[in-house]
């Protein structure tokens, strides 16, 4: 057996920014890492494993604390594949086990740790509820159009184009402003808090200006904007976020379908793997809009200790999440914006 010598950090260990790089997803890079943390007050755990002369493996965890008092320990919230990643399942197996016994030591009610696929390890159980939908750029533009669903893809983009549908590389605070309210009335409708604004206008932006996060604006003709979505850009996959969009709007002008189509077209010039992001089995909808834009449905491995629960592995479309759902998309606006305030119990 390799023997590792295992750190806890509140920074970046020396060689994470390569192992991410080389290893890692957009979630793993140390700028969003951080990023969450400050704009969510978390409490942030680097967890290392190394061996002389060269980092082995990593982890990430969070301290999300809980309304009903006590905290998670969380790889990684608001990201929804950021487990350990390493040059060996025995160096990702070490990190499984030093989250759980960080866990134990900051009396942390249960581990939750996000991967796609990751070593079954003792004392976790293991939950496939999740999938995620990813796009090849095999073939180049041509190809990937041509693998587009003919009528519910490729004629709402070709109508959207006609209608004058205009795509906004937004930049300024201004634009990210749009984005936000956007996110706001599409997240009342699904009856949970939107991210504070500053999420976007300070943590998203900033990565802008880095170079890994860009921001999709839909502009039809008379000015409004009609939808939006973000962009995070990984070293091996670009990764479709926040899509939001004001619904009258879109069905006439099919602007969700210009922007999609036009964020594809970049990840297949830069040659990387378009994810369309985390479904449940219950967004039966979501999945199929998915499939129809060439999408391969893939497997995520979600690890629990001591047991799988909480608000991650919840279904939201019965019982009690339902109902709270119900109550809160019939909040006024202004009051359903302040509860953003509750959007970092959720990670």
């Amino acid at each position: 057996m390799t023997s590792f010598t295992v750190t806890r950090t509140g920074e970046p260990p020396a060689g994470w920014r390569e192992l991410a790089r080389e290893l890692g997803t957009f979630y793993h890079d140390p700028r969003w890492i951080d990023g969450v943390a400050r704009c969510f007050a978390y409490r942030l755990h680097y967890l290392a494993c190394a061996s002389p002369g060269r980092l082995e493996a990593g982890l990430a965890v969070a301290e999300v604390p809980s309304l009903a008092g006590g905290r998670r320990l969380v790889s990684y919230p608001f990201s929804f594949i950021a487990g350990p990643i390493g040059h060996s399942a025995e160096a990702v197996t070490t990190m499984m086990a030093a989250a759980r016994e960080l866990a134990v030591e900051r009396r942390a009610r249960r581990l939750e740790i996000k991967s796609v696929t990751a070593p079954v390890v003792e004392g976790f159980e293991r939950s496939l509820r999740y999938t995620t939908y990813r796009i090849s750029p095999e073939g180049g533009e041509a190809a990937v159009w041509a693998r587009l669903d003919r009528t519910s893809v490729q004629q709402r983009v070709r109508k959207g184009e006609r209608a004058g549908v205009d795509v906004v590389m937004g930049k300024s605070e201004a634009d990210w402003l749009v984005m936000a309210r956007l996110e706001e009335r599409v997240q009342q409708g699904h009856g949970v808090p939107a991210p504070p604004r500053r999420f976007f206008t300070d943590l998203l932006r900033g990565l802008q200006r880095d170079g890994i996060v860009d921001l999709y604006l839909a502009r039809i003709p008379d000015g409004r904007f009609a939808a939006g979505f973000v962009m995070y850009k990984g070293p091996r996959e670009w990764i479709y976020a926040f899509s939001a969009s004001v619904p009258d709007l879109v069905r006439e002008y099919r602007a969700t379908h210009v922007l999609l189509w036009a964020g594809l077209k970049r990840a297949v010039a830069d040659g990387v793997i378009l994810d369309l992001g985390r479904t449940a089995p219950e967004q039966a909808s979501l999945a199929e809009f998915k499939l129809r834009w060439g999408a391969q449905k893939v497997s995520l491995a979600y690890d629990y200790s001591p047991s799988a629960g909480g608000l991650t592995h919840a279904r939201r479309d019965t019982g009690a999440l339902a109902l709270v759902a119900k109550v809160w998309s019939h909040l006024p606006a202004g009051v359903a914006r302040l509860g953003s305030v509750l959007y970092r119990y959720l990670g």
